[in-house]
């Protein structure tokens, strides 16, 4: 069992490495000089902070933001839910986030999340776990999470695994992209603001939830 543990540990850092070292070429590629980090989370696992602490050198941190306070070492930290960001429209040239989007809440919860990262950066980045992948990234469940009624059953944890078509349903803005197949362990999503897209769609008018916008671990 050690050395299985040791092995999932092994392949989530080596799957941060790749996000982080995609998202290092976007900042280098479109000339990206500010960032805000949605949903910073807690610091629990050594790789944690391996996307913020790669990009944070390259770029100006504006602000970092998750529902409570947390360990930050960055620009100042911002309380706030990550479906009504309090910035105005492109704030930043990049709004980032990390595995968050798989913990804001239900479709209509996560079309706005990400209508918001479009909204106040000029362009943004969000990853999410691939539900189809064998092994379940917060709880290292193999293949008990293609369940429903699993998944049900540990919604304290994640609120809402996506496929990749689901999260192609849930951009914001039609030039927006997302990076990985259906056998990929993470899904990236990343696209121009809403005013670089200017025929962006509009998300769909619904019920406001109040709630958090947790971290993976």
């Amino acid at each position: 069992m050690r050395i299985i543990n040791r092995a999932k540990h092994r392949f989530s850092a080596w799957n941060r490495r790749r996000k982080l070292a995609f998202m290092r070429g976007y900042v280098e590629q479109h000339g990206l000089r500010t960032v805000i980090f949605v949903g910073t989370g807690g610091r629990r696992k050594p790789s944690a902070g391996m996307i913020e602490d790669g990009i944070a050198p390259l770029v100006r941190v504006i602000a970092g933001c998750d529902v409570q306070v947390r360990p930050y070492a960055f620009a100042p930290f911002v309380v706030c839910d990550g479906r009504a960001l309090p910035f105005r429209d492109d704030a930043v040239d990049l709004v980032i986030s990390n595995a968050v989007l798989e913990h804001v809440g239900d479709a209509d919860d996560q079309l706005r999340f990400l209508a918001e990262h479009a909204r106040v950066g000029r362009r943004w980045i969000a990853t999410t776990p691939n539900r189809w992948f064998p092994v379940e990234a917060h709880t290292d469940a193999v293949f008990r999470h293609w369940s429903p009624r699993w998944r049900a059953a540990h919604s304290e944890v994640f609120t809402r695994l996506l496929t990749r078509r689901e999260l192609l349903g849930l951009l914001p803005t039609p030039h927006a992209r997302v990076r990985g197949r259906f056998w990929s362990a993470t899904f990236t999503a990343h696209g121009p603001g809403a005013q670089a897209d200017t025929t962006a769609q509009v998300p769909v008018t619904g019920q406001q939830v109040a709630g958090s916008a947790r971290k993976s671990p």
